[in-house]
């Protein structure tokens, strides 16, 4: 009996025990559920993490805020989604965690997929034994962005005080007490804790601005008992002056006795020197429309002559002359032509530094190109006894869209600046492709190298300066305006591009730019040539013979007999009209008739502008053609000859084939 007593009681205790185990884990897996479901259901950003900087565990609130899915999140290091700027920062944060040292409102940024990031404050712990991360994170993005937008319309209330530079004052004319605002102090730069401010204010004066005030504040306010405003300077002990505007106005007592002033007063320095800056801008435009006038007519004043010194030397150049005839001929030309190019500089620099110009695009044969600047150099390297070649890249396309002027004129002067500067060795223009885009565009580098007397590396910046060569010895021995790099470089900036360098002293240099082309088909070179060839060609069988009428209209006699000397080659045939200004020409008109007018702009008594509208002002003359011939070469000059009726542009100075080619498009 008693064994089955104990037996019971045994199974009772077993009973009890089974449902006190099994009430635990019904209240921990309610506990766990209910875990899970904060977790899982909080707006709170919960995660659990190890030091190796790995999510193990995330909750929707993760994945919601940021827009990754829970794979891309825990699949990654967590600092690959924290905004690089904070990043530093977030790692040592993770090293505090590892130190045992638990994050209270530690903020970061984290980067959601969508692009956009938000602001995280974040409370953390770690336990030391599993070195697991429990960390919750809230979205403070708004919270933030509003302290910031408060930060921020703080600080720019306060710029916006100090920039209008205004403070306000009160004066007891009784007791001569004198209050100030925080920002008078400031314009008047005193000390706020100075005794007798009145007397300090005073010492801001002069004599004569401090009488002027003293009278418009006596008569206007206390006597009259009307506002002032005055405009005065105020001086300080280092020479500085500031300019201020003052506002006062009277507090009468109850007899209407003018006991107190009150007023503001502003600092208009900056206005004052606005105003100043301009005048100075307007007397710097005037300067600069001088400068434009000045080069324009000096344009025109030496391309005049330098016309029929390299026509009349062109021309010479094709009779039959001795040896010691074409070598002086040759000189003469050549010195014509580099006159030529130091003028051409001087107004392209003109015209670049005031932003007028722009690139003109056109398919080119780079192979091409590179070989004719080569060959303008090959004469010079031969009497300097210096090596100079081409070496090209196979993989260069063909023909690319470029302005092949400009594109010429950069090569040509870091060219010529290499034969000018190497007296042994050789001079290289190496052409490569960096890269190629779809077949649509190619990154080339063009390399000028040369084994010359090299630039001290405290020189390499100034090379690129207008006006401006290495040292002055330079100019003397070499020449040259100086102006040439400065062009180079603004003509490269206009094709994303600059000029580098790369040069040591007395072994040589290294002068390189790179620009990215796009791709052409064809030549426009092939197409202009095969144009010109078929012009030249049926001019020269069609119209070689005609006995045509050309007027000349110029008023500088050489010119004349040199433009009269070419018509007369182009057109043997020919009868050619003379006249020395417009008023001449216009007259000749009126009894003969002719074919074609080569005009002259700048002429006295009437310019070929004011011919231009004459001429066109009669009927038997509106489709006369009309070629101008000028020595101008400023922007819009063309645009101008034909706004005003003229059928073309020849630019002085110019050579046989240019007027042939010109004057066969009008007869």
């Amino acid at each position: 009996m008693n064994d089955f007593s104990n037996s019971h009681l045994d199974a009772q205790q077993k009973i009890k025990s089974l449902e006190a185990e099994l009430a635990y884990y019904k209240n921990r897996d309610a506990l766990h559920e209910n875990f899970e479901y904060f977790f899982n259901e909080t707006t709170d950003l919960i995660c659990i993490a190890n030091l190796d900087g790995y999510f193990l565990k995330i909750n929707k609130a993760f994945t919601n805020t940021l827009g990754y899915s829970e794979t891309e999140l825990i699949s990654e290091q967590f600092i690959n989604f924290v905004h690089p700027d904070d990043v530093t920062k977030t790692l040592s944060e993770l090293e505090n965690l590892n130190d045992g040292i638990n994050t209270f409102n530690f903020k970061n940024r984290y980067q959601k997929k969508d692009g956009s990031c938000i602001w995280l404050q974040w409370i953390s712990t770690i336990n030391t034994k599993t070195k697991i991360i429990f960390a919750v994170a809230r979205d403070v993005t708004e919270i933030i962005t509003t302290q910031e937008k408060l930060i921020l319309s703080e600080k720019l209330l306060n710029e916006s005080q100090k920039m209008a530079g205004i403070g306000s004052w009160e004066f007891d004319l009784k007791t001569n007490d004198l209050y100030w605002s925080d920002e008078l102090y400031k314009i008047f730069e005193i000390e706020k804790e100075t005794r007798n401010l009145y007397e300090k204010y005073l010492s801001r004066f002069k004599d004569e601005d401090k009488q002027n005030l003293e009278n418009k504040i006596h008569n206007n306010t206390i006597i009259n008992k009307t506002n002032y405003e005055i405009e005065h300077p105020i001086y300080f002990e280092d020479g500085r002056v500031k300019w201020i505007l003052g506002y006062g106005e009277p507090i009468l007592n109850d007899e209407g006795e003018v006991i107190k002033l009150r007023g503001i007063a502003k600092d208009i320095t900056t206005q004052k020197e606005h105003d100043q800056a301009i005048k100075a801008k307007e007397y710097a435009e005037t300067a600069s429309q001088a400068k434009t006038d000045f080069l324009a007519n000096m344009s025109h004043e030496i391309r005049t002559p330098l016309n029929g010194i390299i026509g009349f030397s062109d021309l010479l150049l094709k009779t039959k002359l001795d040896s010691n005839q074409k070598v002086y001929m040759n000189n003469i030309n050549q010195s014509a032509n580099l006159l030529l190019d130091i003028i051409t500089d001087i107004l392209d620099f003109s015209k670049i530094e005031s932003g007028k110009f722009e690139l003109f695009l056109e398919p080119v044969d780079i192979r091409i190109l590179a070989n004719q600047v080569i060959e303008l150099f090959k004469p010079h390297s031969i009497n300097k006894k210096i090596d100079i070649h081409v070496i090209i890249d196979s993989q260069l396309p063909t023909y690319i869209f470029a302005d092949i002027v400009r594109l010429k004129q950069v090569l040509v002067n870091l060219i010529g600046n290499a034969v000018k500067f190497t007296n042994f060795g050789e001079v290289v223009l190496q052409i490569k492709e960096i890269k190629k885009i779809k077949n649509q565009f190619s990154t080339i580098q063009f390399s000028v190298i040369d084994t010359g007397i090299g630039i001290k590396k405290e020189n390499l910046n100034k090379i690129f300066q207008s006006f401006v060569q290495e040292d002055v010895s330079t100019n003397k021995k070499f020449g040259g305006t100086g102006l040439g790099l400065s062009i180079s470089n603004k003509i490269l900036e206009k094709c994303n591009s600059k000029i580098e360098v790369n040069s040591v002293y007395s072994e040589g240099s290294n002068f390189n730019f790179t620009i990215t082309f796009k791709i052409a088909k064809s030549s426009q070179n092939e197409i202009n040539d095969s144009h010109n060839f078929n012009q030249i060609t049926n001019f020269e069988t069609n119209k070689f013979s005609q006995k045509l009428k050309i007027l000349i209209v110029e008023d500088n006699m050489i010119n004349m007999l040199l433009c009269k000397k070419m018509v007369q080659s182009i057109l043997p045939n020919s009868s050619v009209f003379e006249a020395e200004n417009g008023q001449k020409a216009i007259e000749l008109l009126e009894e003969n008739t002719v074919d074609l007018i080569l005009l002259d702009i700048q002429m006295p008594i009437k310019n070929g502008y004011e011919t231009t509208i004459e001429i066109r002002k009669n009927n038997k003359l509106k489709n006369l053609p009309i070629i101008a011939l000028t020595a101008g070469i400023m922007i819009g000059e063309k645009e101008k000859c034909i706004e005003y009726g003229m059928d073309d542009y020849i630019s002085k100075p110019f050579k046989l084939l240019e007027l042939k080619t010109i004057i066969n498009k009008y007869i």
